[in-house]
């Protein structure tokens, strides 16, 4: 596998896009944490949404933030890898 820069969110939508698509996963039960990520969890644990559904960025700390671009990154990653593989 390359390694890629992490594309960041240049936007408040690519950065709600990356919350999304994180809590997607952790719905579908696909992403597990380990014991020693404690402040991952914390931060994701602690965002908030605004009266109108928008997210808090107020809420969000560094590790929430990181984590979220990280998880988008590498699902877009993946779903592209997927289909190249059904391409060829």
């Amino acid at each position: 596998m390359n390694m890629t820069p992490m594309n960041t969110p240049s936007n408040r939508r690519e950065f709600e896009r990356n919350f999304h698509i994180t809590a997607e996963i952790m719905r579908e039960g696909k992403m597990h944490f380990s014991a020693q990520v404690n402040d991952a969890i914390d931060g994701l644990s602690r965002v908030r949404y605004l009266p109108n559904g928008r997210i808090d960025f107020l809420s969000v700390n560094e590790m929430a933030r990181l984590h979220v671009n990280m998880t988008a990154n590498i699902s877009v990653e993946m779903i592209s890898q997927k289909f190249e593989k059904e391409k060829n």
